[in-house]
C-alpha cells in the first residue's frame, strides 16, 4: 500500500480529502445562508424607507403638477387651456416615469444578491479540483 512522507496511506488521504471537502462545503453553505439573510434584512429595511419616501414624493408631485397645469392653462389660448394643459403635463410626466422604470429595471436585473458567495464557492470548487487532479 502506498504511503506519503508522513506515513499516511492513500485511503487515509482520500478520506481526509473527502472529510475536509465536506466540511468546506458545509461552512460555505452556512456562510451563504448568513449572507443572504443579512442582505435580505438590509434590502427589506431599505425598501420600506424607499416606499415611504416614494409615497410622500408622490403626494408632493401631484400638488406640483396641479400647479403646473393651472400655470400652463393661463398661458394657452382660452379655448384649449384646461384640457390641453393637463394633457401636456400628463404626457411629460408619463414619459419621465417610463424612462425611470426602464432604466432602473435594467439596472436591477444586473445585480446579484450574493456575488461574494458565488465567487467563494467557485474558488472552493477550483481548489478541490486542483487537489483531486494533483
Amino acid at each position: 500500500m502506498q504511503t506519503d512522507k508522513q506515513g499516511r496511506t492513500l485511503s487515509n488521504l482520500l478520506r481526509d480529502l473527502a472529510q475536509q471537502t465536506s466540511n468546506l462545503v458545509r461552512q460555505e453553505t452556512e456562510l451563504a445562508i448568513a449572507e443572504m439573510s443579512e442582505n435580505r434584512s438590509e434590502i427589506q429595511r431599505d425598501l420600506v424607507g424607499l416606499a415611504m419616501g416614494a409615497g410622500l414624493l408622490l403626494v408632493g408631485l401631484i400638488y406640483i403638477l396641479d400647479a403646473v397645469v393651472y400655470g400652463l392653462a393661463e398661458i394657452l389660448p382660452p379655448d384649449y387651456s384646461p384640457w390641453l394643459a393637463a394633457l401636456i403635463v400628463g404626457m411629460v410626466t408619463s414619459l419621465i416615469g417610463y424612462m425611470l422604470i426602464v432604466f432602473n429595471r435594467s439596472s436591477l436585473k444586473s445585480r446579484s444578491l450574493a456575488p461574494r458567495v458565488m465567487n467563494s464557492l467557485e474558488r472552493d470548487k477550483n481548489m478541490v479540483e486542483d487537489k483531486i487532479n494533483g
